[in-house]
């Protein structure tokens, strides 16, 4: 389990789907700090070589994979996102399995990190509980309307299946009430990292009591 203290910290950064997240990432990432991808690792349950693979193809059948054998990721999507009840059984297989990987992550980065911060980023943080071992939550905000106009361009995905992975989430103000820093992605990408930019400052004021002016 990862334990809080003094001397090193997990901060947690999540938001809604197409919210900006993975921009926040690229930066901290590009900048130096210590990140963990938690769809990344989602993805290696996904993989035929992991324990997880053949629970999730018994769940929810050989119709989810490509001819390859692989896990069609677009097909499972429409599946769970379509029924809560089927969501939470892919959750119930990946989750610990990604809470594992999580927890190893932390150990090998936070050892090698020179300021001992490491991002979590996932957009479940609040949902699969990962949140209660981070010194501090960050939440990206986007207007409804542009996460389902990106998911929409990004994805290539229909109204209704856009519709179905933004309400399979957490609302927006359930999300917030967690926050301890709140950054808004209605502008544009430079004003999205200018906010991150001031974050790091008041993390490290925080956290070293020291100004970084």
């Amino acid at each position: 389990m990862i334990s809080k203290d003094k001397k090193s910290m997990l901060v947690g950064l999540t938001g809604g789907i197409a919210s900006g997240k993975s921009t926040v990432l690229k930066y901290l990432s590009e900048n130096g700090y210590a990140v963990i991808d938690a769809d990344k690792l989602g993805h290696r349950v996904l993989d035929p070589v992991n324990p997880g693979f053949q629970k999730v193809v018994e769940t929810f059948g050989k119709e989810i994979l490509h001819p390859d054998g692989t896990v069609n990721r677009q097909v499972l999507g429409r599946i769970v996102f379509a029924d809560p009840r089927r969501l939470m059984q892919l959750n119930k297989i990946s989750h610990p399995m990604i809470a594992e990987m999580i927890e190893n992550e932390y150990e090998k980065l936070v050892s090698n990190s020179v300021n001992k911060i490491v991002f979590l980023e996932a957009a479940l943080l609040i949902e699969a509980n990962w949140h209660k071992v981070c010194g501090q939550i960050w939440v990206v905000t986007v207007d409804p309307a542009e996460a389902m106009k990106r998911l929409k361009e990004r994805d290539g995905l229909s109204k209704a299946d856009a519709r179905s992975r933004i309400n399979s989430q957490l609302a927006p103000e359930e999300r917030l009430a967690y926050a301890d820093v709140v950054l808004k992605n209605d502008g544009l990408q430079k004003d999205l990292v200018f906010q991150t930019q001031l974050a790091l400052q008041q993390l490290k004021q925080a956290k070293f009591g020291v100004s970084l002016a």
